[in-house]
């Protein structure tokens, strides 16, 4: 059985999908194609991935403490990161698209809306940074928001500080996300007891 693409917006050429795409109406791209041109998936692991070592133990430990606040603010967000040298003839975020819709990152019964998983990835190669959201989460999280968050760690990333770089992002993200969650509030018309609670995406 084909499996859907977890994204609204194709990678590879921008162009929109739904929910229920199995691949791409204009490029064709899908976790098959992709599979055929970026070879072997790594092993991933939920969190961290640092594919390059470039991480001490201490950076590692403050990073992990920071995902772990930002999945207790936000309890149904699970955000992964990937460090590594990405095949410059493919987009980093066409790598995160193939990586992302990989089973490693994420249950079964956390599919298509219900998907609230983010991967971000940082290529040291090329000092390039993408992200990547869940299709349960992409309603809420625009991509120029996204972008301009990536922004605030371009500096960080360009010197090499990827600790640095990750930190900015997880923060500005959650930023974003809390704004979001206001914006809801206010749009819904929603009583501060009614919002005594973290909104749950």
């Amino acid at each position: 059985m084909s499996r859907m693409i977890l994204s609204m917006q194709c990678p590879y050429c921008q162009t929109q999908l739904t929910e229920s795409s199995v691949e791409c109406s204009h490029c064709s791209l899908s976790i098959k194609s992709a599979n055929a041109l970026l070879g072997p998936v790594p092993q991933l692991s939920t969190g961290i991935n640092d594919f390059l070592a470039l991480l001490d133990k201490k950076a590692k430990k403050k990073l992990n403490k920071s995902l772990i606040k930002l999945g207790e603010r936000f309890p149904q967000v699970r955000m992964h990161v990937i460090i590594n040298e990405f095949d410059p003839k493919y987009s980093v975020a066409t790598h995160l698209f193939w990586l992302f819709n990989q089973d490693s990152l994420s249950t079964s019964d956390q599919k298509g809306g219900k998907n609230h998983s983010i991967l971000l990835g940082l290529d040291t190669s090329q000092s390039l940074c993408s992200i990547i959201v869940g299709y349960g989460l992409e309603p809420f999280l625009a991509r120029k928001a996204l972008d301009d968050v990536l922004d605030t760690a371009q500096a960080s990333l360009s010197a090499g500080c990827y600790s640095d770089a990750i930190l900015t992002i997880i923060d500005n993200l959650s930023h974003l996300m809390q704004e979001t969650c206001q914006q809801l509030t206010e749009v819904l018309n929603l009583s501060e007891a009614e919002t005594s609670q973290p909104i749950e995406y």
